[in-house]
């Protein structure tokens, strides 16, 4: 056995050298809606310069060499919940509810 070689998590070999963001998502096992999130933070990097409303193609080797990157995948999920946390901050804020730091107010 090598042991040079990354493990091998998930084989991309299935895909081709272009992947849409749901091929990326099933790769990476997360939903879709969190792509953009990982755009946005500069984790992903669609390839050429796509415009805003074009389907992004991501590269798979690319994709490979950060699954094996432990540091990577650390802020990927970081970067998942925190959108998620300030996105539930916000519908809590505007619907009245207390937040995570906030205890109800009894009176």
């Amino acid at each position: 056995m090598n042991t040079d070689l990354p493990l091998k998590i998930q084989p991309l070999e299935e895909y081709g050298a272009f992947m849409t963001k749901e091929k990326v998502a099933k790769a990476l096992d997360i939903g879709v809606h969190n792509i953009p999130v990982l755009v946005r933070a500069k984790l992903l990097k669609p390839k050429g310069h796509p415009q805003r409303y074009c389907v992004k193609q991501f590269s798979r080797d690319e994709l490979a060499r950060n699954i094996a990157d432990q540091t990577w995948l650390d802020k990927v999920a970081e970067a998942i919940h925190r959108h998620w946390r300030i996105k539930n901050a916000r519908k809590r804020k505007k619907s009245g509810q207390p937040g995570e730091n906030e205890s109800p107010q009894e009176d």
